[in-house]
């Protein structure tokens, strides 16, 4: 072998063994974030996004101490863990989590089982690989008590939809599991995400008329009017069918949960989606999530929907162990004074709705 030939497998070798030993750095690193990201600790807050989900299960801002015996666990999506304007300006006291009622805060472990899709089975049986030791290490203090409180948040907007593309449960498979231990993966695939949204939006800005800003909604409240994008809707694009056969799916996915803990305490609260608070006049574009040749739909069609489904999880989920609770009167109520949903990010609640959350969880889910 000449000396050039071997010069250059030798820099190939030093070329991988510094890129993996590189990686091998980042990951510990990020397996260190996944268990010290807590903001009142200066963690930067839109790091967040680059962490694992289920690395996010301790609420940011609130150390949970392993002598409380109150355990709480919130179930939910996006809504339930806060996001929304306040977030994305790095205020603090964002969530319903936040706002709750400040005994719950002061003698209560408040732990979040949210963000992995807007879809409460697989949250609960992600709950319950935790309960059973599977998760420990992402969700700080192990749970040993069979004792503690559920609140789940069912959103209109979207659960019913994600529960019918997609019933694969999570760390079924091997390389399902390397979640666990190479969080990476996930950062590498954020940060290619966010690097395609923003170099999209250069040619976005660029031409005055892009195709997702022709569906917009014009929404106005007294003299206060914003142009908004698709609507998520009480599953427009649903039939009845399906949304009873969805949940029902729910229904069981629940049962088998209270089955296994039976001396849980449990609350279902329901958060009515934009198009349900806002009830535009006319008719307006929807966020589509199934191939539905229509882009539009009305307040009529989508309140009968709404009705629909709350009576629907009325039924089954209020019985002697299982608190239904439905604020969206009062969210309608307030959405005739003022816009209960932000600028930045229009889909999730601002400061006001979120209080709005937190005071209608306290008031009717009585747990602690």
């Amino acid at each position: 072998m000449s000396k050039s030939i071997r010069n250059l497998v030798l820099n190939s070798i030093l070329v991988v063994f510094s890129t993996l030993l590189g990686l091998s750095i980042i990951n510990q690193f990020l397996l260190y974030l996944s268990n010290n990201n807590n903001q009142r600790k200066d963690f930067p807050r839109q790091s967040l996004k680059y962490l694992d989900p289920i690395a996010r299960w301790t609420y940011p801002d609130y150390e949970n101490s392993d002598t409380n015996s109150n355990n709480l666990f919130i179930v939910g999506d996006s809504y339930a863990e806060g996001a929304g304007d306040a977030f994305l300006n790095n205020q603090y006291n964002y969530s319903i989590g936040h706002f709750l009622d400040g005994n719950w805060r002061k003698n209560t472990n408040i732990y979040l089982v949210a963000n992995s899709g807007s879809n409460i089975p697989t949250q609960l049986y992600l709950l319950e690989k935790h309960l059973k030791g599977d998760l420990q290490n992402l969700t700080g203090i192990p749970i040993k008590s069979s004792i503690f409180n559920v609140i789940l948040y069912f959103y209109e907007g979207n659960d019913l939809e994600d529960t019918l593309l997609s019933k694969k449960m999570p760390f079924t498979s091997f390389k399902d599991t390397l979640r666990l231990y190479l969080p990476i993966k996930y950062a590498r695939r954020t940060a290619s995400h966010v690097a395609k949204i923003k170099f999209f939006s250069i040619f976005k800005r660029q031409s005055s008329l892009s195709s997702k800003n022709i569906f917009r909604n014009n929404i106005c409240i007294g003299y206060t009017c914003r142009s908004l994008p698709p609507l998520q809707t009480a599953s427009a694009g649903l039939s009845e069918e399906k949304i009873i056969n969805e949940i029902n799916y729910l229904k069981n996915s629940v049962k088998k949960f209270s089955l296994r803990y039976p001396k849980a305490k449990m609350c279902l609260v329901y958060i009515p989606s934009p198009a349900t608070i806002y009830s535009p006049r006319e008719d307006f574009y929807y966020q589509k999530y199934l191939p539905n040749k229509s882009l539009k739909t009305d307040s009529k069609s989508n309140n009968k929907k709404s009705l629909l489904i709350r009576r629907l999880l009325r039924d089954r989920f209020d019985f002697e162990l299982m608190t239904f609770v439905d604020p969206t009167k009062t969210l309608k109520k307030q959405a005739f004074k003022r816009f209960i949903h932000g600028k930045l990010d229009p889909k999730h609640f601002n400061e006001h709705g979120y209080k709005l959350m937190a005071d209608a969880t306290s008031k009717g889910c009585s747990l602690m």
